[in-house]
């Protein structure tokens, strides 16, 4: 029953990061309510795009990108237009009409280079009155290339059984059991697996680039599961019989691994991740100033 119990908590933890991950990650879709003509409306508009223009070619000219907005309650009287320039600068608004069709909005938008950025202020219209969504803030949307899912899919579900593990160490460690150092093996493998192998795979295919973290970076995303990995590592090294000292005779440091890969769990992905810099045409990380 303690077993079960455990297995219990730690899969409720881990898919309440997951869950926290989707809500607070700056490239997932931004949702949004608004009241037109006396009517509240519910929708969600994209924060992340497939692109059509590589880096090795810089052309977007005529290249667009599709963009799908649902309007609930479905109309097809309301009318949306979409605002927008190249993020971070100063190039001048541009208006793009969306089309409509099924109980969808389709735009076209420019399509931008791996990790370029716009922002957008969606208006929307019925019957003369207008509303636009973000005025002040206005909503940024970033490109990125094509990723396998050969490589994807191994990604995600290494991450997740990562974190799984990990609770299940952080939360077995207050019981003395041989299961344990075993958990944090696994956490270890799970973690270089998918964040030091198949990340850097995901990152190559979307951004153009392998390791966008320290010390090549600012790519918080990467740089988090360095620290990570390195953590689980000491915790692993600090409980070997050495020194007199039996296996496992320091548990308390895999409580403070789980707490920390929780605390890195925490931090929203893509969180200062890669940005095209339209000045210079390369990739850059870290926070955008405009």
């Amino acid at each position: 029953m303690k077993s079960f119990l455990i297995w219990v908590a730690a899969i409720v933890i881990t898919l309440s990061a997951v869950i926290y991950q989707r809500v607070t990650g700056p490239t997932n879709p931004l949702k949004t309510k608004f009241v037109l003509e006396g009517e509240t409306y519910t929708t969600k508009f994209s924060r992340s795009l497939e692109t059509l223009v590589s880096l090795d070619n810089l052309n977007n000219e005529g290249k667009t990108s599709l963009m799908k907005v649902e309007l609930e309650p479905i109309s097809d009287d309301v009318s949306l237009s979409i605002l927008l320039r190249r993020y971070p600068g100063n190039d001048s608004l541009i208006t793009v009409e969306a089309t409509y069709k099924e109980g969808l909005y389709y735009v076209e938008l420019p399509s931008q280079p791996p990790a370029g950025k716009i922002i957008y202020y969606p208006l929307i219209t019925k019957e003369g009155e207008s509303v636009m969504i973000e005025k002040e803030k206005g909503i940024i949307l970033r490109f990125k290339a094509p990723v396998s899912s050969k490589i994807l899919i191994p990604h995600i579900i290494l991450m997740f059984v990562a974190m799984l593990f990990s609770n299940l160490a952080g939360i077995t460690s207050f019981f003395y059991s041989s299961k344990v150092r075993r958990y944090a093996y696994i956490t270890v493998i799970t973690l270089v697996a998918g964040g030091l192998f198949f990340g850097p795979l995901v990152q190559k295919a979307a951004f153009g680039a392998y390791w966008t973290g320290w010390p090549f970076g600012g790519d918080l995303t990467d740089t988090k599961t360095m620290v990570a990995v390195l953590v689980w590592i000491v915790a692993l090294v600090l409980n070997s019989r050495v020194k007199g000292h039996k296996i496992n005779s320091r548990r308390y440091l895999y409580t403070l691994a789980a707490v920390v890969t929780m605390l890195i769990y925490t931090i929203p992905h893509s969180t200062a991740g890669s940005e095209f810099n339209y000045s210079t045409g390369v990739v850059t990380t870290g926070v955008t100033k405009e």
